[in-house]
């Protein structure tokens, strides 16, 4: 074998042991990620943070959960700053104003960090990956559900805060089908809720009903609390006939409801499994690996969002025990009591 054959011969075998030293340093590398989830008095999101908690354990991942819907102690601007300059890898990111993160992303890119949209997806800007559910099929759900259920009557229509994409997402997709029998009900009301307040929720409905003579038959909700809400103001109101409502992220006190007949429907997400997705893609990512996409979602930002997107499952009183008991989402004991 010649000199220089073998020098070729030693370079590759240099290189190829380099690159899987290389590897191997990569893969226990300490991964550091960083969450910070600003929006929401559901109780969803503090399961949410210990689901990722117990994933990034999984991973043998450092993680830093921080939920912060009221700007206090710090700003979310803060605690993200302060993540990023604590050597985080990925920030993940549930933001107050998906309009308004500018600071938050332009500091992230200049410190080369990567941002996983969480939930609530960023408009306008170009991030990393988006992890969350289909807003739009989910109100197409919601929107068919009710239609077919009150089909002539009295309308409340409420989506959530005029500044979250996905409540546009849901609404949107809801009146796809609402709209089909539009000549056959009456809206007493149509409208955003600022901050997705229960409360303001409350007050608009109870004005709208008792501005309307008491008559009322569906009520399309956006998520639970704001459903509950709706039933405290027709029970204050005194409304005796059945009115459909519904929800979304099947929390304990909307399945009662739903129990009771005082809420129609919720929407089942596997927040668990949510959680942990978005938890695997940051780790993919701090470790230089191609990330699991099944979907593209348009930002409004010249381009798409690579997205990992879950649609969810309808829950009514016929289908909650398949999907919520025996799935040991919740007990049977805690649905039905003891």
């Amino acid at each position: 074998m010649s000199r220089k054959i073998t020098i070729a011969v030693l370079t590759v075998l240099f290189v190829a042991a380099a690159t899987i030293m290389f590897h191997r340093a990569d893969e226990k590398k300490d991964v550091k990620i960083g969450v910070s989830i600003g929006v929401g008095n559901a109780i969803r999101w503090e399961n949410e943070k210990r689901y990722m908690e117990a994933r990034a354990k999984e991973l043998g991942a450092n993680i830093e959960v921080r939920l912060n819907k009221t700007n206090t102690p710090k700003t979310q601007q803060e605690d993200c700053r302060e993540m990023i300059d604590k050597g985080i890898d990925v920030l993940i990111l549930t933001p107050q104003s998906v309009a308004n993160v500018d600071n938050i992303l332009e500091y992230a890119k200049s410190k080369n960090v990567p941002v996983i949209c969480y939930a609530r997806v960023v408009l306008g800007k170009k991030i990393d990956l988006f992890v969350g559910y289909d807003s739009a099929r989910i109100g197409q759900k919601m929107g068919q559900y009710i239609s077919e259920a009150v089909y002539k009557g009295d309308y409340i229509l409420l989506r959530g805060d005029s500044g979250d994409n996905n409540a546009a997402l849901l609404y949107e997709g809801a009146m796809r089908y609402i709209s089909q029998i539009r000549s056959d009900i009456n809206i007493i009301l149509d409208c955003a809720v600022p901050g997705w307040s229960p409360s303001e929720a409350k007050r608009m409905v109870k004005e709208a009903i008792s501005a309307n003579g008491n008559r009322i038959d569906a009520i399309l909700s956006p998520n639970d609390k704001i459903a509950e809400a709706c039933a405290e103001a027709l029970e204050e109101l005194g409304i005796k006939n059945h009115v459909a409502i519904t929800g979304m992220d099947a929390e304990l006190e909307a399945v009662r409801r739903i129990v009771k007949g005082r809420q129609d429907v919720t929407f089942y997400m596997d927040l668990k499994e949510l959680s942990a997705t978005a938890v695997n893609e940051a780790f993919h990512m701090a470790r230089g690996e191609k990330v699991n996409v099944n979907a593209d979602f348009d930002n409004h930002s010249g381009g798409t969002v690579p997205s990992n997107l879950i649609t969810g499952q309808l829950v009514t009183k016929e289908n909650l025990n398949k999907v919520l008991i025996d799935s040991g989402y919740f007990t049977k004991e805690e649905v039905y009591g003891k």
